[in-house]
Formats: structure tokens, sequence, C-alpha cells
């Protein structure tokens, strides 16, 4: 049977969940204004404690409900014939697994005729003989009484537990009601009045609900003393006489089994002779063949590290090629990686000095340039003159000179920037005054 399986059945047989459906339903039917009758709304709901003692009544109800359905139903069959009829002159003790089988092994079955039925038929098969079955059935019949007696444990104690929660509140409505006591105040007695109904009123209700647990769980426990009593008539009539037995009027089933158990001892006797006959062959067997073992292992071992060596010399030579491979693999690596970076080094310093000439011929355009710049500020220096002197033509023509001879010097110079003299400017500007 599965976890779930025994987990579901168990929930479903549940007294609290039941009794706390029953309760919540009642709660509802209340909350909702279906039951309005004011004796009902004063003794079951009036107070926090009767809600529990109301809770609690609804699970020893349930409880008692279930213990009932269940007598109900194990009454109902009571009475069938589990069991083949009993044959003529009885039957072997060896039958009593085939009627076992018949009877089944249904591990969910807690009805009290099945359960003993199995339970002796179990002895009689673990036995082989039937000695004993009587006591056997009178043990068992003590048994299931007991656990009856145990079932009710739950309504027991629902049972004490209600007037206890009674008493609960008439402590707690007692206190109310001294607490609402004022010297001051003696004509005021509502709340002294509402302490001592809630006081009251709790005790009524808890000893009236335990009476009707107390009546209802006695009628229950009388219909499964019947059924128990009808239970150990069936068993008995189903399992008593069935098997034979070696008692016998004449003796002489007596003295085979007497015989039985004289042959039973020689050969006990006789097997204990031949297990110390085994044991000694068994002692020196294992002497010869300790000794085989230890030649043959020293020579095993030998034949072992003579393999072992040459195979760790082969091993050897094998990693110290590969580890000289690989020495000389990462040596032609590195050398061809120092010969990549000084070509490398090699084509910077080529770009180095390429990039030195450029810089060169620019620093040079730049002088040429500022040359450019002195040519014409000395050339407005002098135009402001000739234009003061009156002689403009003859300023036009050497201005029209000067600018043919800047543009020739600045092609030339964009031409071989190495070429650029400076002194051009002079004789321009000697030649200008």
């Amino acid at each position: 049977m599965s976890y779930f399986k025994a987990f579901s059945r168990s929930l479903i047989r549940s007294p609290l969940l039941w009794g706390t459906a029953i309760a919540f339903c009642f709660f509802a039917l209340i909350q909702g204004r279906v039951i309005t009758n004011p004796t009902v709304l004063r003794y079951l709901v009036g107070h926090w404690v009767e809600y529990v003692e109301t809770w609690m009544f609804g699970i020893g109800l349930s409880a008692l409900f279930l213990k009932w359905r269940e007598v109900v139903r194990q009454k109902a069959v009571v009475n069938e014939e589990l069991l083949e009829p009993v044959p003529q002159g009885g039957q072997e003790p060896a039958a009593a697994g085939l009627l076992l089988e018949s009877l089944g092994e249904d591990a969910e079955t807690d009805d009290y005729l099945p359960r003993r039925l199995r339970e002796s038929l179990d002895l009689v098969k673990r036995t082989g003989t039937a000695e004993g079955l009587e006591d056997h059935l009178k043990y068992l019949s003590d048994l299931d009484a007991s656990r009856a007696a145990q079932s009710y444990g739950l309504m027991r104690f629902v049972i004490w537990a209600i007037p206890i929660m009674g008493f609960l509140g008439t402590v707690i409505g007692i206190t109310e009601a001294i607490a609402c006591l004022s010297p001051t105040q003696l004509e005021n007695i509502t709340g002294v009045v509402a302490g001592l109904g809630v006081a009251f009123d709790t005790t009524a209700t808890a000893l009236a609900l335990a009476m009707v647990l107390m009546f209802l769980q006695y009628t229950i426990d009388r219909a499964e003393q019947a059924l128990l009593t009808a239970v150990d008539h069936s068993a008995w009539t189903a399992l008593a006489g069935r098997f034979q037995s070696v008692d016998g009027g004449d003796g002489t089933a007596l003295a085979i089994a007497r015989l039985s158990e004289a042959v039973t001892r020689s050969s006990a006797r006789l097997i204990d002779a031949q297990e110390q006959s085994w044991r000694s062959l068994e002692q020196a067997a294992s002497g010869n063949i300790e000794s085989a073992f230890a030649h043959s292992g020293s020579s095993l071992q030998a034949a072992l590290e003579g393999s072992l060596d040459a195979t760790l010399a082969r091993w050897t030579d094998s990693l110290t090629q590969a580890h000289d491979h690989l020495t000389s693999q990462r040596e032609d690596r590195w050398a061809r990686a120092a010969d990549a970076l000084t070509s490398a080094m090699t084509g910077f310093e080529r770009h180095q000095r390429t990039l030195a000439g450029q810089t060169e011929m620019l620093s040079k355009v730049v002088d040429a340039t500022r040359d450019v710049a002195t040519l014409e500020r000395t050339l407005e220096a002098n135009l402001s003159t000739l234009t003061a002197t009156a002689r403009f033509d003859e300023t036009l023509a050497t201005l029209a000179a000067a600018i043919q001879l800047l543009a020739a010097r600045t092609a030339d110079a964009a031409a071989e920037p190495r070429r650029v003299e400076l002194q051009g400017s002079s004789r321009l500007v000697g030649k200008a005054a």
C-alpha cells in the first residue's frame, strides 16, 4: 500500500476532519441566519468557550458515527463462511498455508474475524502443529477486546474535556462578574448578571453535550461487545477440531511421535558428526590451499615486479622522448618569435627615420613660411613709402616683380624644400628701397 493511499485512507477516517467539518457547517448556518433559535444561539454560540465545546462535540459525534458504521458493517458479514467446511477426519496442519491463501492476505482489512483467522492459521503454518490453537484463540479474543477498548481513547478524552471547558467557562464568567462589581455603582448589576449567565450557560452546555456523547458511547460499546462475541463463536466454529492432533486414544500416535523425535535426535547427531568431519577436512584443505597460495603468490609477485619494471622503463623512455621533443619545439617557437620581433624592430626604426625626415622637412616649410610672412610685411612697408613719395607706377612694377619672385620662391620651396634660402628677401627689400 502506497504512502499516499494510506494517508488518504487515514484522513478520510479521521474524526478530527469530520468533526471540524460538522462544526464549520453548523457555525456557517448560524452566521448565515439559517438557524435563529434563541436557545440554540444562547447555549451553543454565546461565548467563545461554547464555540470550543460545540467543536469538540462535533469531533466526538464523528468518532462515534465512524465507530458505529464499522460495527454495523462487520456485524453484517460476521456469519459468512470465510473458510471451506471441515472435511471428514479433519485436515493436516500443512494445509494451513492453503487455507491462509484462500482467506487472502489483504493488509487493508482490519475486520475482527478475518484478522483472527489469519493470525490463527499463521500460527499453525509456522509451528506445523495445531497444539495450543485453542489457547491462541483465547489470547486473540482478549487482544481484540483490548483493541476495542483502546479505540475509544479519543472519545473518552472528548467526554472528559467538554466538562472541563464548561468549568473553564464558569471560572471566566465568575471572573467577569467580579470585575464588574463596583462599590460606588452597586445599583448597576448588568455586567454581573451577564458574567454569571456566561458561567452557568457554558457549564450547562458542557454537561448536556457530555451526557449525549456518553449515552451514544455506551450504546455503541454494547454493540461492539456483541460483535466480538459473535467473532469468538465464528472463529471457534471454523478452527476448533479442524486440524488433526497427535493425541489418540490408543497411544499409537503418541508412540509414533516419540519415535519421530528419536529419529530426529539421531539424525541431528549424525549431522553434527558429519559437520565435524567436514570442518576437519576443510581445515586441512585450507592449510594446503594457503601453502599453495603462498608459493604461487611469491612467483606471481616476482613476475609482476619484472613486468612492472620493464613497463616503467618503457614509460620512462617514452616520457623522456616526449619531453625532449616538446623542449625542441618550444625552443624553435622562441627563435621564430625572436626573429619576428627583430624584423618588427627593424621596420619600426625605418619608420622612425622616415618620420624624422618628414619632421625636418616640415620644419623647413615652416621657416620658409615665416620668411614669406617677413617679406610680406617688408612689401607693405615699401608700398606705404612709395605711396607717400608719389612714385606709384614704379612701385607697382616693383610690386609685380616682387610678386613674381615670391611665387617663384614659393614654387621652389614646395618642390625642393632643402634649397630654401632666406637671403632673397634682403635683396628684394634693397631693390625696392
